[in-house]
């Protein structure tokens, strides 16, 4: 297993590689779920035979048009803002993951959030140190981690491969939407088009991601994927890949994110939000709202507050997440495939998350320590 430093520009790694042994799961992977701290929305038997792992395929919101006639003509900037659950498994096919992104482009001027190569992130020592004590799981699927300590402005990932996104891909449907959110409005109406956000977000719903995926292609989904894959080229998400609807078969094509692609929305979400701006803010917002909450927040400290988005398929757990309110805000973001043991992956990725945490404030936010972003 290697862990890399990472770097914004373009999106990819650092040059210098640093090669340690894989860890066995140890006390890091338990036998138990990590316990509920918010209720999932009830599907039926139907529903969950056709979902994905503890994403809902809920009902439609009011002015949700499954086949939008009208067309998106141009791509303007938005001005609006807008315990354990153990899912059922979904019930399609797990392609493999694609293997190590390629080392960092040094001639990419800028990092993807539009920042000068001075803001760039870079991988200290101490950061080299966390990755290298992060135990995955042995016989329990493939795994990989971002982390970004956002106060001092460091990061780095282990193993940053392109891998099924599940529900992750969500994070860059959402962005899609929000760089197309004024054209949308006036083809779709505004309580659809937020209705869909926040129902595809906050629960995860595969209906409302669908709806949305064919608002952009103005009523054609594969029309619409190609909007969101221009999306995530555009701003550098080089590994995510837009290559099916949700629920749909992944026998010809899939969706694939990495975890550094991940690590990066949400580091732009976070700055955006801090910086006022108002689509940022609407996102932060919206993955705040998360009701499924048994992987990174599941074993936070009280008071310690997480936006996040997760994504599972019958053998994958992934999961996103920003947190804040604390003395050192962070970025985690944990994918897994080929996991044969669900509940214990969901507990590893709580464990794990709970050690960066750790890792970086201590005892500092149960006594109160503040974070940047409210």
């Amino acid at each position: 297993m290697r862990h890399w430093p990472v770097k914004t520009a373009g999106m990819v790694l650092a040059a210098s590689v640093l090669a340690f042994t894989q860890l066995s799961c140890g006390t890091e992977k338990t036998e138990e779920p990590v316990s509920q701290t918010a209720e999932a929305p009830e599907i039926s038997a139907s529903e969950a035979a056709r979902e994905e792992s503890g994403e809902t395929a809920g009902p439609s919101l009011p002015g949700v048009s499954e086949t939008p006639e009208a067309e998106v003509s141009e791509t303007v900037k938005p001005t609006q803002e807008t315990g354990e659950v153990s899912p059922s498994p979904e019930q399609e096919g797990a392609a493999e993951g694609e293997g190590t992104l390629s080392p960092p482009s040094e001639s990419a001027p800028d990092s993807v959030f539009g920042q000068p190569e001075t803001s760039e992130p870079t991988t200290d020592q101490k950061m080299q140190t966390l990755l290298s004590g992060l135990a995955f799981p042995a016989g329990n699927g493939t795994w990989s981690a971002y982390v970004c300590n956002l106060a001092e402005n460091t990061d780095g990932a282990v193993n940053p491969q392109r891998q099924q996104a599940a529900s992750l891909i969500k994070l860059f449907i959402m962005g899609a939407v929000y760089e197309n959110y004024d054209a949308l409005v006036s083809q779709y109406g505004q309580g659809s088009v937020d209705g869909n956000l926040h129902s595809m977000i906050t629960v995860s719903d595969n209906d409302a991601a669908n709806a949305l995926v064919s608002y952009l292609g103005g009523g054609d989904g594969t029309a619409g994927m190609n909007i969101v894959n221009q999306y995530c080229g555009a701003n550098g998400y080089s590994s995510t890949h837009m290559g099916r609807l949700l629920l749909q078969s992944n026998e010809f094509d899939d969706n694939y994110t990495s975890v550094i692609d991940c690590g990066y929305f949400l580091k732009r979400v976070y700055e955006g939000n801090k910086e006022g701006d108002p689509v940022a803010a609407a996102e932060f917002s919206l993955l705040a709202e998360q009701t499924r909450r048994n992987k990174i927040p599941a074993q936070m400290p009280e008071g310690v507050s997480v936006a996040n988005k997760t994504g599972e398929l019958a053998d994958v757990e992934n999961d996103a997440g920003i947190i804040y309110n604390v003395q050192n805000d962070l970025i985690v973001v944990f994918m897994s495939e080929n996991v044969t043991e669900a509940g214990s992956a969901q507990s590893t990725i709580a464990s794990l998350s709970r050690q960066v945490y750790d890792y970086y404030n201590g005892s500092a936010a149960e006594s109160g320590g503040g974070g940047a972003v409210a």
